[in-house]
């Protein structure tokens, strides 16, 4: 797809492509996606017509077409070499031998558009009735196969429905995908189309959390513009958290994304909201992560240089622990304080208070008491 490879851990592995038989004669209609047998010529063979009859079959809509109209007996047979190269959804496995993929159609749906005499309600109630075994919808596969024409087809029919928003076996809607993949395109058709942006994937994670995790910096504008009419909706946006308590502005600072980090602190981030499991505040991340230039476009929007995690660590302590020098005479630079009390000594103090406290005068084996 493009070139494009992702990491397998962020999409579902084998998003494989429609059957020849789902997708072209799908349940519940009585039209098909229809496609001529793919040869080397099949290009001349369709736009050169050399009949009246392939003529009539170059100007028939495809989803009418029979899917095998030379029958089985006169189908060309294809060899391995003569076939399209077989696209990879790009997030998982290859596709299965038998699988057609949506790509496979090639210049044949480019110009997909419904005749007048086509039902729509049966074209759409076939289409978007179809199911992988992956839990991928017929819109997850258009995104997926970045087919822009087919995307537009079914959005016509369904948006502005729960059909949008349905995830398939990795929690994963249409606008995950076209997130990961970098399709800003088909992110502002979806939202457009009325794709919620606040559904969690299985790690919790929003279309921007995907966005700032992936770095599609173009995908993040467009969710954020779709929400900056709205205030409430982008503060949702923006403080939302993953199943490890991190926001988009968390996950940013940790991959030392700066421009992803402007962008979100542009559009209302909150600066001192801290992660739940240790109670660190996005400088805290930033001094973790041993990014000078994000310590500082945090310190210079505001952030607090005093924050404290659950034990009573600033970002100065943690940075007086840490390699960078840089980030330690940053942050006094910008008045932070220095610490009261070193841990070390406070740790070494505590355990050696367990040490004379902890006595053992009896243990038991097998539920029988053993004096020492």
């Amino acid at each position: 797809m493009s070139g494009k490879r992702l990491d397998e851990d962020c999409c579902d592995s084998g998003l494989g492509s429609l059957l020849e038989g789902q997708l072209l004669s799908l349940p519940g209609s009585q039209y098909s996606l229809g496609c001529l047998p793919i040869t080397d010529n099949w290009e001349r063979e369709i736009r050169s017509p050399k009949s009246s009859d392939s003529l009539a079959r170059a100007e028939e809509p495809l989803w009418i077409r029979d899917p095998k109209p030379w029958g089985d007996e006169q189908t060309p047979k294809v060899s391995a070499e003569q076939e399209f190269e077989r696209f990879d959804s790009a997030l998982g496995d290859s596709l299965r031998d038998e699988d057609v993929a949506v790509v496979e159609l090639g210049g044949l749906v480019q110009d997909i558009r419904l005749e007048q005499h086509t039902d729509p309600e049966h074209w759409a109630a076939g289409v978007c009735g179809y199911l992988s075994d992956e839990g991928d919808t017929a819109l997850h596969l258009a995104v997926i196969h970045e087919h822009e024409a087919f995307l537009d087809a079914v959005l016509q029919y369904m948006g502005k429905t729960e059909f949008l928003d349905l995830q398939n076996d990795l929690g994963q809607t249409a606008l995950h995908i076209a997130v990961i993949i970098g399709l800003p395109v088909f992110t502002s058709k979806l939202i457009l189309a009325g794709a919620s942006l606040c559904i969690p994937e299985k790690a919790g994670n929003t279309a921007l959390h995907l966005a700032c995790k992936e770095g599609r910096y173009d995908c993040a504008k467009v969710l954020l513009l779709h929400t900056t009419g709205n205030f409430n909706d982008i503060q949702k946006l923006l403080d939302c958290t993953n199943y490890d308590s991190f926001t988009a502005l968390h996950i940013a600072v940790i991959r030392k994304d700066l421009e992803m980090v402007k962008l979100l602190l542009d559009s209302g981030a909150d600066l001192n909201k801290p992660e739940l499991s240790c109670g660190r505040s996005p400088l805290h991340l930033a001094v973790e992560s041993q990014c000078p230039e994000v310590v500082e476009c945090l310190l210079r929007a505001g952030a607090n240089k005093d924050a404290q995690m659950y034990v009573g660590y600033t970002p100065l302590y943690s940075a007086m622990y840490r390699q960078d020098n840089s980030i330690l005479q940053l942050l006094r630079r910008y008045g932070s304080r220095e610490p009261e009390w070193d841990s070390d000594e406070s740790l070494d103090m505590s355990s050696d208070e367990e040490e004379q406290d902890t006595t053992y005068d009896d243990f038991v084996i097998n539920s029988i008491q053993c004096k020492n």
